[in-house]
């Protein structure tokens, strides 16, 4: 999530980064770093939104691709393992392949989110995917 000096809050479109703040869970693994490396990110230069599908979230939120010059929000916080990928959004195909692919390099690189071991679910099945219960 980014937030502008006008107090504007942007939900990244299509990502999920481990959580920091939400009442009743705890602090999730790389969630710190991966609040820190978006808040860095945003600093560093004029944001630019592009819009890829609905506008506006049930929060209010403006649902939004973020760019800083030509670097990409979202894509970096997947390939570093800062980020997973949600598919069932409606956004563009060709973006969901594009974090597919960031999100592929992150897995075999075992990076963030994707060097912890699997969260097993009741019954024992464990699903593949980080080792946070998103």
């Amino acid at each position: 999530m980014c937030s502008s000096d006008l107090g504007t809050r942007v939900r990244m479109i299509g990502i999920d980064t481990p959580e920091t703040k939400k009442e009743g869970t705890p602090v999730q693994p790389f969630g710190p770093e991966a609040s820190e490396y978006t808040k860095k990110f945003c600093e560093g230069g004029t944001v630019r939104l592009v819009f890829d599908g609905e506008r506006q979230d049930d929060y209010g939120r403006l649902l939004a691709h973020v760019y800083v010059g030509d670097r990409f929000l979202s894509e970096e916080l997947i390939r570093k393992g800062l980020a997973r990928v949600l598919y069932r959004h409606p956004y563009s195909d060709a973006m969901k392949d594009r974090f597919r692919a960031a999100e592929n390099a992150a897995k075999r690189e075992k990076r963030g989110i994707w060097s912890l071991p699997p969260v097993k679910r009741r019954g024992g099945e464990t699903p593949p995917g980080p080792g946070i219960d998103f």
